[in-house]
């Protein structure tokens, strides 16, 4: 499982990509379910809120903010930026 660290930088979409890939992030049944759903339609969670993210994947708000916190992000708002980010990122890279 990776823990957040204050002296680092939040891993990038990419880098969650990879833990995922490599079996060095584990989820349990819920938040692996959310976290496939976000990671295939990063814009749920780049325009919306906790309640609306957490309606949209079926879970609880807290479940939300649980897999942020398993996926080594300091809050929901630290996650939806790195997914605004990886948006960015693809937006950019389409031009």
């Amino acid at each position: 499982m990776l823990a957040p660290v204050s002296d680092t930088a939040p891993p990038s979409i990419q880098v969650i990509k990879q833990l995922i890939a490599e079996r060095r992030i584990d989820f349990p049944a819920l938040l692996e379910q959310a976290m496939r759903l976000l990671l295939s339609k990063p814009e749920i969670i780049a325009f919306g809120s906790l309640q609306s993210v957490a309606q949209i994947c079926g879970v609880s708000g807290t479940t939300i903010i649980r897999l942020a916190s398993r996926s080594g992000y300091a809050s929901f708002k630290e996650m939806r930026a790195a997914f605004r980010q990886h948006l960015i990122a693809i937006a950019r890279t389409n031009q």
